[in-house]
C-alpha cells in the first residue's frame, strides 16, 4: 500500500492537496499526530469532494473517526480548521 503524506502536520488552518480516485478505486483518507499526543476530542476536519461548485462535505475525520475510505471516481481534500492546542495535526491518504 502506498501512503502519502496530503496535508503536513500543523496547528494553522489548512486545505490537503487533491486526492484523486480513479473509477473503482478505493482510498483511505485519515489524520494523524506528531509524538506520542491524541487528536484533541472537539476537533474535526471537513472531507470535502470536489464539484464543479462548492465543495460538498462528506464526512469529517475526528478522534472518534479517524480515518475515512473514498470511492472513486472523485477528487476529494481536507479542510483543518486552526488547533489551538499544542498538538500538530496532519492528514496522509492511503491506497493500493
Amino acid at each position: 500500500m502506498a501512503q502519502t503524506t496530503i496535508l503536513a502536520a500543523g496547528k494553522t488552518a489548512g486545505t490537503s492537496s487533491d486526492v484523486t480516485v480513479a473509477p473503482g478505486d478505493v482510498v483511505k483518507i485519515g489524520l494523524f499526530v506528531t509524538g506520542t499526543d491524541a487528536v484533541p476530542d472537539r476537533l474535526a476536519l471537513a472531507v470535502l469532494e470536489d464539484t464543479p461548485g462548492a465543495d460538498n462535505v462528506i464526512g469529517q475525520l475526528d478522534a472518534g473517526t479517524p480515518s475515512l475510505v473514498v470511492q472513486g471516481p472523485g477528487t476529494y481534500r481536507v479542510a483543518r480548521p486552526a488547533i489551538p492546542s499544542m498538538v500538530n495535526v496532519g492528514v496522509y491518504a492511503e491506497s493500493d
